[in-house]
């Protein structure tokens, strides 16, 4: 295993913590932990009760046994928590997070033992990656106590502490869906929940704890606060499944119970095999339309994070203006444009494909004008190196300019653009940027000493103002310098990266927003194209085909589950609405 698939997998055992918090982290396993222990067995189908505390083990043995019994199978704590004395049973909380990691060194001391972890990372109790773990947070203490004569934990970390491969074999990332500020597009929370009969719980639990502190601004939940679930969601039946949350909530109206349904149709329609589900609160029927109160997972489309509806073909440039591209080739957009987008560089068009932004060939202006031609082009900011502009489902319009002092990032409608500071990017040498078409997004390749990193931030947006907030890592290496030269969306909660690995060789990388690498969801993380990759064209519809483009303005079809297409060689700057 790859010290990289070492981490990715570390990653994800951190955001099993995560998902505890959402809905109480399934404790109970059969390996022990340490450096020469062997892998665990992976699945549900092979349970491993863990070997309970016997008479006479030393503090070490005490320790490192209850890091065995973590990884139970089925998932539970009740072997575990044998290990403790009774008053460490009554305190400790595991579902508050997990901790994650590739090894442990094997633990020392006696009334305080130490134990070292490697490649550790951390899920809070959300269920949401938090990150590595840095290296002192990774040397974990337990202090020890006699009881009954007997050696046992009496104060530990409030979290579940497993390894990698062990969180990979039993959870998977799934996303929770939340409301813009508009109340008009789904916001998707990546989350790790557990695999197999445990999926719908997790997944409703996380649903009905809201978002997350600090996220103020940035997405809402219609889903009342106070709600319980009554049962646990139990497995798909013929496709179908009950939700049946109690509580005491006021009456809920038509408009409100039709996006709290969105909510619960968009987040359960993740559960493999689930194709209705009944949703009842206190015992009354929500949601029922036609003539049963079964819903289908695919209610709610209109709110889609990806925002497919209007105009999904690409858009380019062509001499003698701007052209939509389609498998059936290039085709000229409305009458001829009053300008001559000869010397444009880069175009953006809105997602209601109406409007196009375009900046001139000296990175030096950004003209705005409707997309038939209809209007003269409007300068909108003069700038000094403009990157590529994009667009959110809000009509926002966002520009990066690369200046001498760093990087500087403006916000608006039409010409009323204001500054926006995100931590990490402003000030800051930017090779590229993206925003998620629901607008609660901003992703950028930032230069470092250290090689390039790719952050993202949370935008929140209060009396017409926007502000970035909870600003993360996506992907950044520590003993490598990173050579990243193209962002783009793949999902709404996917990115594509490309990374230079030579003069002609190119490696296009898919990442999850989070931070977590793509593990357990079936997908190919990457893909080798023989050329010099400097730009890549992708939509967050990921039916669409998605292109990697050569320096020379080679085209070649990357990440792409469908035979897909290639662009008319003729046309350059091309992109998709957003």
């Amino acid at each position: 295993m790859t010290r990289r698939s070492v981490a990715l997998r570390s990653l994800l055992v951190a955001a099993l913590c995560l998902i505890t918090g959402c809905m109480s982290l399934p404790v109970d396993g059969d390996v022990e932990v340490h450096a020469e222990l062997s892998r665990p067995v992976p699945g549900e189908a092979f349970p491993y009760q863990p070997r309970p505390p016997q008479p006479g083990e030393t503090p070490t043995d005490i320790v490192r046994h209850f890091l065995d019994a973590m990884t139970a199978t089925p998932v539970t704590t009740s072997v575990a928590r044998q290990f403790l004395t009774s008053r460490a049973r009554g305190a400790w909380r595991p579902d508050e997070g997990m901790i994650t990691y590739a090894d442990v060194l094997t633990p020392i001391g006696a009334s305080r033992v130490s134990v070292t972890l490697v490649g550790a990372h951390q899920v809070d109790g959300r269920g949401r990656w938090a990150g590595a773990l840095s290296d002192d947070a990774s040397q974990l203490s337990f202090e020890m106590a006699t009881e009954d004569g007997e050696w046992r934990i009496d104060r530990l970390p409030n979290a579940m502490i497993v390894p990698d491969n062990w969180f990979e074999d039993r959870y998977a990332q799934r996303s929770l869906f939340f409301f813009d500020p508009t109340g008009r597009v789904l916001v998707p929370e990546p989350v790790f929940v557990p695999r197999g009969g445990q999926t719908a719980t997790s997944l409703v639990r996380g649903l009905l704890r809201g978002p997350s502190p600090g996220l103020g601004g940035v997405e809402q939940s219609f889903v009342p606060p106070g709600l319980s679930l009554d049962v646990l969601v139990p497995e798909p039946a013929d496709g179908f499944a009950e939700v049946a949350l109690t509580g005491e909530v006021a009456a809920l109206d038509p408009a409100t119970t039709d996006l709290l349904v969105a909510q619960f149709a968009w987040t359960l329609r993740q559960v493999p095999e689930l194709t209705r589900f009944r949703l009842t609160l206190n015992g009354t029927p929500l949601g029922a339309s036609g003539v049963g109160s079964d819903i289908p997972v695919s209610r709610g489309e209109p709110y889609d994070p990806a925002v497919p509806e209007g105009w999904r073909d690409a858009f380019a440039l062509r001499e003698g203006g701007l052209v939509s591209v389609s498998e059936a080739g290039a085709t000229p957009v409305g009458e001829e444009l009053p300008v001559n987008t000869d010397d444009w560089r880069s175009i953006a068009v809105d997602l209601t494909a109406t409007r196009v932004a375009g900046v001139r060939d000296d990175g030096r202006d950004v003209a705005l004008m409707p997309l038939n031609g209809s209007l003269d082009p409007e300068s909108v900011l003069t700038g000094t190196d403009l990157l590529r502009p994009a667009w959110d489902q809000t009509d926002t319009l966002w520009l990066v300019d690369r200046t001498a002092q760093g990087a500087v990032v403006r916000a608006g409608r039409g010409r009323r653009l204001h500054e926006v500071r995100i931590e990490g990017v402003s000030g800051r040498r930017v090779r590229d940027f993206v925003v998620s078409r629901d607008g609660s997004r901003f992703v950028a390749i930032v230069a470092t000493r250290a090689g390039d990193r790719v952050v993202a931030s949370r935008l929140a947006r209060t009396d017409n103002r926007i502000r970035a907030v909870a600003p993360s890592v996506v992907w950044a290496e520590a003993d490598e310098e990173l050579d990243l030269r193209g962002l783009a969306w793949r999902t709404p909660t996917e990115l594509l990266v490309v990374r230079k690995l030579g003069a002609r060789l190119s490696q296009v990388v898919r990442r999850s927003v989070d931070g977590s690498e793509a593990i357990g969801r079936g997908d190919v993380s990457t893909e080798l194209v023989r050329d010099q990759i400097v730009d890549l064209v992708s939509s967050p519809v990921s039916s669409l085909p998605a292109w990697a483009v050569g320096r020379d303005g080679t085209f070649h079809l990357v990440a792409s589950a469908s035979p897909g297409y290639l662009p008319p060689e003729e046309v350059r700057a091309l992109t998709y609405p957003g």
